[in-house]
């Protein structure tokens, strides 16, 4: 065994001493060593400390809080404006389509056009080649042929006639042709019109189109702002959650400080105690010297203490120390299982919590004066309340299986002024 845990062994044995002693002068002296209120002032300054920061950064995360608050009114303006400009945008899309369907018609009117010019001209040539036939015709035949022709009439009626004829042939591919000319002119004018008309609409289409994108590009500018916001008000809130994380450790550091100093205060009590005599002895009582008395089939050790599992067949799972084990873990034997048993007071006191805790489970802690606690963890259920007195042997609680257990067990401490010593001393197993 090392230095360290020799001094480990003497620490306790000097615990008991004290204990089993009723504080006797050497005790007294030790306690007399101690400045108490000393001791409760410097834990009574970190609590005011520890409140004096809770208080600024209470402040801090209200004025957090409050940006927050104010960041998100900016952020919804933001959204109504991006709202608004969507639907700005959605408009002005709806009249561009609309130019596009009309583009699109005017340009089908245009090709349609564009084809029916090509008919007349194809027509125009059509004509123009019958003429040119027929000039060619009368050319070779010479102009005898329609002398001839005009002098072959019987009579002046039938020459006029052939002469008639012969002019109604040449006005008519005159107006054939002057028809189609005027016809392809009349085309090319539609045309034109049209291509203005499409022109026009193009140029209505664009100025849409450099509106629309103006009005992206302030749409782009306001998200880009909210986008902004949001970052901020997330790191806001990441420093607000930073600030509850503080708070919630100096809460919990400010009930450890009140934990000390009501041992503290125990101790002060138990050492006014000693000194004026006042500390009684006898069978069943807290550190008395007497041999074993008994309540019920519970007996009583000579520290003052009873076996808190129900009795019969029980037996320490996990001694005090081993792996650093600051209790005893007790079970029961036989064919009934630990879990649901009685757990009792080892010895009469006050009840100073029984909450869950994160490795205890649920747990009760009995102040018993003169500075000692016990603790029972990792019960199933409690049925005693804090600032309840219980009687040595009254049922507290049942076994369980709760907090940081591996199987259903009860986990018994003893606490002698704020420090937890092995227990086994204190009961009697059967």
């Amino acid at each position: 065994m090392n230095k360290s845990g020799y001094s480990f062994i003497i620490k306790n044995i000097s615990v008991l001493m004290v204990l089993t002693l009723l504080f006797s002068v050497i005790s007294i002296g030790a306690y007399a060593e101690r400045d108490f209120q000393a001791e409760i002032d410097a834990l009574e300054d970190k609590i005011d400390a520890n409140n004096s920061s809770a208080a600024n950064n209470k402040k801090t995360r209200e004025q957090l809080n409050s940006e927050v608050e104010n960041l998100q009114q900016q952020i919804d303006i933001y959204n109504e404006k991006i709202s608004a400009l969507d639907k700005q945008i959605d408009d002005k899309n709806a009249v561009i389509n609309k130019y596009n369907d009309e583009i699109d018609a005017l340009n089908n009117e245009i090709d349609e056009t564009n084809k029916e010019i090509e008919g007349l001209d194809k027509k125009i040539d059509e004509a123009y080649d019958l003429l040119k036939e027929r000039l060619r015709a009368s050319y070779m035949a010479g102009e005898t042929s329609t002398l001839e022709m005009l002098m072959g009439a019987s009579d002046y009626e039938s020459f006029l006639t052939r002469l008639e004829l012969l002019s109604s042939v040449a006005r008519h591919d005159e107006e054939l042709i002057d028809g189609l000319e005027d016809s392809i002119e009349e085309l090319n004018e539609l045309v034109a019109s049209l291509d203005v008309k499409k022109q026009q609409q193009e140029e209505k289409k664009a100025a849409i189109e450099t509106q629309r994108n103006e009005i992206q590009a302030v749409k782009t500018e306001q998200v880009e702002a909210r986008n902004s916001l949001d970052q901020k008000q997330s790191q806001i809130e990441s420093k607000v959650q930073s600030i509850n994380n503080i708070l919630k450790k100096l809460d919990n550091s400010s009930a450890e400080y009140r934990a000390q100093q009501e041992q503290i205060r125990a101790a002060q009590a138990a050492y006014d105690a000693a000194k004026a005599g006042g500390m009684s002895s006898g069978s069943g009582s807290l550190g008395s010297g007497g041999g074993t008395s008994s309540i019920g089939s519970y007996p009583v050790s000579s520290k003052g203490m009873i076996c808190p599992l129900q009795y019969g067949n029980v037996y320490v799972s996990q001694h005090y120390g081993h792996n650093g084990h600051k209790g005893v873990d007790l079970c029961t034997r036989g064919s009934g299982s630990t879990m649901g048993k009685e757990i009792r007071a080892a010895a009469s006191g006050t009840v100073s919590t029984a909450e869950y805790h994160y490795s205890w489970g649920n747990n009760v802690y009995i102040n018993h004066g003169n500075g000692v606690y016990t603790r029972y963890a990792h019960c199933s259920r409690m049925i005693v309340s804090p600032g309840q007195h219980v009687q040595q042997g009254q049922v507290i609680a049942y076994v369980g299986n709760t907090g940081n257990s591996f199987g259903a067990h009860l986990h018994f401490e003893v606490w002698i002024n704020g420090s937890r010593i092995n227990p086994e001393p204190y009961f009697n197993l059967p």
